[in-house]
């Protein structure tokens, strides 16, 4: 019998190589997908920001300092840090006349919280899925028995744990 060229046994030598090629990208999707640890930096941030609720209503301002302090929130779950406490602001109205005057029943409310997480390569202020970002308006500040939308970010000062 006669055997062609390039043949081993019922494969050729072009499929042989089709296959190890596709195990070899499938092993590359795996380790991929696994995540490598090789060159990621798993370090402990430490964040402190201020964050102001304006016009909250006089009732639910004091309300919100008997539940201090806090366990921060996201998504259902607890995370890792706390509102440590409320410093309350007066609200101003502009009147018709071009005058400020002080609204009695709301209040400015100035939150001072703590969060500690880990980071990876790429270093984010976030708490939970939420950037931290100074003058950022539309940061969701809750807790397990409080919820403000529409806080504004004023300070947030973070360093690494040692």
């Amino acid at each position: 019998m006669k055997e062609k060229a390039g043949k081993i046994g019922k494969f050729n030598v072009v499929d042989i190589a089709a296959v190890v090629f596709l195990a070899l990208a499938a092993v590359f999707v795996i380790w991929k997908v696994a995540g490598s640890s090789s060159g990621e930096t798993n370090r402990t941030l430490t964040m402190n920001f201020r964050a102001l609720v304006e016009a909250v209503p006089v009732e639910a301002a004091e309300n919100v300092k008997d539940l201090l302090p806090g366990t921060l929130m996201a998504s259902g779950k607890r995370l890792n840090g706390q509102v440590l406490s409320v410093e309350e602001q007066p609200y101003y109205l502009l009147t018709a006349d071009g005058d400020w005057i002080e609204d009695p029943r709301r209040v400015n409310l100035v939150f001072e919280v703590t969060y500690t997480g880990p980071t990876g390569d790429v270093i984010l202020s976030k708490v939970g899925e939420q950037e931290v970002r100074i003058g950022r308006r539309d940061y969701i500040l809750k807790t397990e028995y409080f919820e403000f939308y529409n806080a504004m970010i004023l300070s947030n000062d973070w360093r690494f744990a040692d």
